[in-house]
């Protein structure tokens, strides 16, 4: 008898189930390299569910659509691939990986976000060049391999459903020992399996390519979260206190400002100290203070000092501020300012839509936002001095003024990266105390040499007059350079008793609070170490206004917690203080007992 023909498509099947079968065998007795075979895809299925189930949909729809395998898989492939590698561009920047959240982010107003890319024009060369590749090799799939028959197409879909299917049903970490057991949802597994990917990252900032998938897919990053209510009786509410006084507050963002001894290459190097983090004087008070951010990420910092609560207690999506939480917040320090009778004056150097920024500092308790275009200066604000910034601030200040004391809040904008990467980058009239000095930070301290001098006669200007006024400036974040480069050695004995680690010495930058007022003239001799989220009250307490309800247990939680909650070994007390704040102060619209 002759044996039946058995078709391409038949013998291609039975040859790949020979195949699956042996590299099952092989892998359960553990003869293959980790985390290949047939079980271990089946486990890496299990744990991504979202983005595995995207990725077979696209592949299936495009080849239901267009009949070609090759084409689909390429254009799929290489569209995740460009994820990746934009997630991997994000960590090195911001330390982050990519979600959802961030494209919604920033599509919430393509055309002012785009400023991003007049900054970093290598990352828009990058996004056109991948774009570029991802169209040219699905042109060339597609005129290399021909449409399938229509049967063909409805098999491969039958067969990737059936398998999908299967992967989901299979107890792949049963039958391999050697893989990873499965992960624990939890109370996660209805919001997708990216919240376990994106802790995982947290703690191992393993660039897994199937977990960097997931986080994006799921969007692991819109919905804030609260910290747990606990029954607490160390933290309090602060005792009413008569202001004695109400002077003007004017509050300064300087962007991407750090003490440059920080660094090894500014070791024995003459032109690297800096006026602005010498010891304080007897009118001041000054030293190095921990942010919530590096490299970048200035709302961050903005959403920290305004509401004295770190971004990161709300989960992922504290990491979109601006849209995410501005919003929910009940208590900013400009609202209680507001209560004592102050007009509140928001400065912005960029265009008022960036970031959802106008609508953001609405929500803070901003009566008046000044952006470029409300301030008639330049969009392009890399080329914003400080000093320019600060004179159409006072002219704008003293036009809206109504007579009720001031509190301004201005950010800066000259010192944004991205700074020189070469020699030639840098101006022809460049120090020659800088040239032995890298690029980037040669680049960097002639800008903080302007920023220097602008605070010193924003200082005079300000401070110089019989009326009560209050001067503030802090550091949101160090530049990109600065957060990747090697650290001096001894910086962290000079300043702390008990030095930070590389890693926490790069959410270092500086603040310093001046008033002219005698009885509020701050008493602290030496430099002080503080937390961003710890200013306010201090700002407060120097100006001499009452607290807000909060701001008794903010110190107190200083004294525990001196160097911020998210480097602090006492975390029974920081849940309390978290619970105290926002369920017992109802600081967060959504938390109720």
């Amino acid at each position: 008898m002759t044996p039946p023909h058995l078709s391409g498509s038949i013998r291609a099947l039975l040859a790949a189930m020979l195949a699956t079968s042996l590299l099952a065998g092989l892998e359960i007795l553990q003869l293959l390299p980790s985390g290949i075979g047939p079980f271990a895809l089946a486990w890496s299925i299990n744990n991504h569910p979202v983005s595995s189930w995207l990725g077979s949909l696209l592949v299936v729809f495009l080849l239901i659509l267009s009949g070609r395998p090759l084409f689909s898989l390429v254009s799929v492939t290489l569209g995740f691939a460009m994820l990746i590698y934009a997630s991997w561009v994000k960590i090195d920047y911001l330390g982050k990986p990519m979600t959802l959240a961030d494209v919604k982010f920033f599509a919430s107003n393509l055309i002012e976000n785009a400023v991003l890319f007049k900054s970093y024009p290598s990352l828009g060369a990058i996004l056109l060049g991948a774009l570029a590749l991802i169209l040219t090799a699905a042109i060339l799939a597609w005129r290399l391999a021909p449409p399938r028959h229509r049967s063909t197409r409805m098999l491969a879909s039958l067969a990737l459903a059936g398998l999908l299917a299967g992967a989901w049903l299979a107890r792949a970490d049963g039958l391999n020992s050697a893989l990873p057991q499965q992960a624990t949802f939890g109370d996660d597994r209805a919001l997708g399996n990216g919240f376990t990917q994106l802790q995982k990252f947290e703690a191992t900032k393993e660039r897994n390519v199937a977990d960097l998938l997931e986080i994006f897919f799921t969007d692991a990053s819109t919905h804030f979260t609260l910290p747990p209510h606990i029954n607490q009786q160390r933290f309090q509410a602060s005792a009413q206190r008569v202001a004695t006084g109400k002077p003007d507050i004017f509050v300064v963002l300087e962007e991407s400002t750090f003490d440059p001894t920080l660094l090894a290459a500014c070791s024995n190097v003459p032109a690297c100290p800096q006026p602005l983090f010498s010891p304080p004087g007897a009118d001041q008070e000054s030293g190095p203070l921990f942010v919530h951010t590096t490299a970048g990420g200035t709302w961050l910092s903005e959403f920290t000092f305004l509401t004295g609560l770190d971004w990161r207690v709300f989960g992922p999506a504290g990491a979109h501020a601006p849209v995410n939480l501005a919003h929910a917040m009940r208590a900013p320090l400009p609202k209680h300012l507001q209560g004592l009778g102050y007009q509140t004056i928001a400065i912005y150097p960029v265009g008022g839509n960036f970031l959802n920024a106008r609508e953001a500092y609405r929500q803070y308790g901003f009566e008046h936002f000044l952006a470029v275009e409300d301030l008639n200066l330049s969009s392009d604000w890399r080329h914003t001095k400080d000093e320019a910034l600060f004179s159409k601030a006072l002219d704008a200040v003293a036009k809206l003024n109504d007579g009720r004391p001031l509190f301004v809040f201005l950010l800066t904008i000259r010192n944004h990266g991205p700074h020189a990467e070469t020699l030639a980058e840098l101006p022809s009239t460049v120090p020659s105390a800088l040239a032995p000095l890298p690029p980037p930070l040669a680049d960097y301290l002639l800008r903080l040499q302007e920023s220097v001098e602008a605070l010193s006669q924003l200082s005079k200007r300000w401070l110089d007059t019989p009326e009560p006024r209050v001067l503030a400036w802090f550091g949101d974040h160090q530049p990109l350079f600065a957060s990747t480069a090697t650290h001096a050695q001894h910086y962290g004995n000079k300043l702390f008793a008990q030095p930070p680690d590389d890693n926490q010495l790069r959410y270092l930058t500086w603040y310093s609070i001046r008033t002219n007022r005698a009885a509020g003239a701050p008493t602290a001799t030496s430099n002080r170490v503080s937390d961003i989220a710890y200013l306010a009250p201090r700002l407060l307490e120097i100006s001499g206004l009452p607290p807000q309800p909060s701001d008794d247990a903010t110190r107190l939680i200083q004294e525990i917690c001196p160097h911020g909650l998210a480097l602090c070994a006492n975390t029974k007390a920081v849940s309390e203080y978290l619970s105290f704040r926002i369920w017992e102060q109802h600081e967060v619209n959504g938390a109720s007992q």
